[in-house]
């Protein structure tokens, strides 16, 4: 964020929020029994310090972040605002040349200054928030219990705590907002207002201190890859996050099953969509917009599977109708499919051109496991190379435009500039695909060869690497220790 527009949103930040104040001052908003808040929340409420390197290429720097945390769980869980964890879509060439965002080291600090290690999880891509657990500690914790809430009305008073700077004693400072508005499209969600992105990922109490939720923003649909940060950033172009409620219901599933880096829990379909306009539909003949055109299937998908093919319009799903008649709501559909969960059968109704006329089907997919992000992809740092190789990913084959499976090998992740494989020539997004004389085709591989090199410590290291569609030898020249 550029230092003009943090100035205009801390100027918009502190307009909205003295007039929240004051409003709550007439109102009785301050009905808040806030010490006996306070005393909850410190049960639950933690410090959590994160070491994280970013790195896009031959760019590598390490930064801390301070944030608050939320145990959720008795055994330690803990809930924090990930929007800065990057995790990339499988669907987004990388070529190699990805941003990643990687947690190297977490500690958790208690309200009364109880000190943890803390192994990191994962991020949700549709909420940003991140999960981390807590590592060697005696006994189970008192985690925060979230209520669910039937109807939020418009009006009703909220409460948070945000974190206060290192040196500032106590930590906590509490804030109030309220719901100013239930939006339901695209989607169900209670925005707030009175609150700033600054308290992301805040537990939010409503005036009797049930916690309902978490403090969350409205999804973007139109970023369609559905990443941490795709927040709607503008309000009447004053760019104010719409922020709002995140509820027990989308809660509890994520900490009954907290995302995991390295893995994924999402499902998919394996199709490349558009939606069925009203300019497509006069097209195709079809009484009214709405539903999921087909424009590519992917090979091995359960979409192949079901015998779904290109041209096919997804009119419903389950007996439920798509009602998907703009490109901004492609994201619902896919958010749809993502948390029906691997393994689930999901019946497709469909309209299939056919000659002068249109076929109606029942096309039956079982959704599988969606492939890894570059990300989430298993790596290896080779130190006395001073790079990193990870696993070749489905968008991988995709930003190389080559058949899924047709190329083998490891790609160079990172490399440090000024190292041994960056001078003798080795590039980010390069394959390696044969160390010497012998193949790799995973990263154990390559762990397990580059020891047997090592080992003998040869003066030269010949990489055989694919690069863009040509292939060719990168010597190393070693400088052992």
């Amino acid at each position: 964020m550029t230092e003009k527009r943090s100035r205009r949103y801390l100027t918009v930040w502190m307009i909205a929020a003295g007039l929240i104040g004051s409003l709550a001052a007439e109102t009785g908003a301050q009905s808040f029994d806030f010490e006996k808040l306070r005393q909850r929340v410190s049960e639950y409420s933690v410090c959590v310090k994160i070491q994280v390197e970013f790195s896009f290429g031959t760019q590598t720097n390490e930064h801390e972040e301070r944030l608050l945390g939320t145990i959720v769980s008795d055994d330690g869980l803990v809930v924090f605002d990930g929007g800065f964890l990057v995790e990339e879509s499988p669907f987004v060439p990388t070529g190699g040349f990805s941003f990643r965002s990687t947690p190297r080291r977490i500690t958790v600090i208690t309200l009364d200054e109880r000190e943890y290690a803390a192994e990191y999880l994962g991020v949700d891509r549709f909420t940003g928030f991140a999960f981390a657990r807590i590592t060697g500690a005696d006994g189970k914790f008192s985690p925060v219990r979230f209520v669910k809430v039937s109807e939020f009305k418009v009006g009703s008073w909220l409460a948070c705590f945000a974190l206060l700077p290192e040196f500032v004693a106590p930590p906590l400072a509490a804030d109030i907002g309220m719901i100013s508005s239930f939006v339901t499209a695209p989607e169900s969600f209670p925005l707030t207002v009175g609150f700033n992105s600054m308290e992301f990922a805040s537990v939010l109490f409503d005036e009797r201190l049930n916690a309902v939720g978490l403090l969350g923003a409205l999804n973007d649909p139109a970023r369609r890859d559905g990443q941490p940060g795709d927040l709607m950033e503008s309000y009447d172009q004053m760019e104010i996050p719409l922020l709002g409620v995140i509820t027990a219901e989308r809660l509890d599933p994520l900490i009954a099953d907290p995302p995991r880096r390295g893995q994924t829990a999402r499902s998919w379909l394996g199709i490349t969509m558009q939606s069925l306009t009203s300019d497509i539909a006069d097209f195709l003949g079809l009484e009214s917009p709405g539903g999921i055109v087909v424009n590519e299937v992917i090979p091995g998908s359960p979409a192949q599977a079901s015998g779904l093919t290109v041209g096919d319009v997804i009119y419903g799903i389950n007996g439920q109708r798509v009602d998907v008649d703009r490109e901004e709501e492609l994201s619902l559909f896919q958010r749809q499919v993502t948390n029906m969960g691997v393994g689930t059968s999901v019946e497709l109704a469909v309209i299939r051109p056919a000659g002068d006329g249109l076929d109606t089907l029942s096309l039956l997919a079982v959704l599988t496991a969606a492939p890894l992000a570059a990300s989430d992809a298993e790596d290896f740092e080779y130190e006395p190379f001073e790079f990193t190789v990870r696993d070749l990913v489905f968008s991988d084959f995709i930003g190389f435009n080559v058949e899924q499976n047709s190329l083998h090998g490891v790609v160079v992740a990172e490399l440090k500039p000024g190292g041994l494989v960056a001078i003798s020539g080795l590039y980010p997004g390069d394959v390696i695909q044969r160390i010497n004389d012998r193949n790799v085709n995973s990263v154990e591989e390559f762990a397990e060869k580059m020891a047997t090199v090592e080992a003998q410590r040869p003066s030269e290291v010949v990489f055989f690497v694919w690069r863009f569609g040509q292939t060719m030898f990168v010597n190393v020249r070693t400088d052992w220790p």
